[in-house]
């Protein structure tokens, strides 16, 4: 079984491209043009499936068109819009596996700008323009780039200056 940690999001499948089963794909970053993979992994139901990409090209600025193995028709594609994309980590180019995502800040400790502690990350919301972490007990905290004072990748600890109130 494939788990979130061993994948990093590329995106959101919008609509079907055609009607031979094409997807097109919106894209958050640019690791798959990067990257040597040979699956794209989407999230249906909760659960990570891999798809088996035939062939994919470009199309404008931040989309891409993938043909996957197995979705061959306007149907099944249309069975996979709204899924959310990722690719296998170990498919990163070499620069990119050094970038960190949201979703590497999965479980670490989120602390406000007076170090005081605010829950842990259970998951990451990218689903909307603002990036929202999830804490454990259910709260949701805006992060951006803005908003980061320190990330401590060894004791898996980020500070946060958050908005008052939060």
């Amino acid at each position: 079984m494939i788990e979130q940690n061993e994948l990093v999001r590329i995106g959101t499948m919008r609509r079907p491209h055609g009607k031979s089963g094409e997807l097109q794909c919106q894209m958050d970053n640019a690791f798959w043009d990067e990257a040597e993979a040979d699956f794209l992994i989407l999230l249906l139901d909760g659960i990570f499936v891999p798809f088996r990409v035939e062939d994919w090209r470009g199309k404008g600025a931040d989309s891409l068109i993938f043909r996957l193995k197995g979705v061959d028709t306007e149907a099944k594609a249309l069975r996979l819009v709204n899924a959310e994309a990722y690719m296998l980590r170990r498919d990163l180019a070499e620069e990119a596996e050094e970038m960190m995502t949201w979703q590497d800040l999965t479980g670490y400790e989120v602390l406000n700008s007076e170090h005081v502690v605010q829950g842990k990350v259970a998951a990451v919301d990218e689903t909307t323009i603002n990036t929202l972490l999830e804490l454990e007990d259910g709260r949701l905290l805006p992060v951006h780039e803005d908003l980061i004072i320190e990330i401590d990748e060894p004791q898996k600890r980020i500070i946060l200056d958050l908005p008052e109130g939060l």
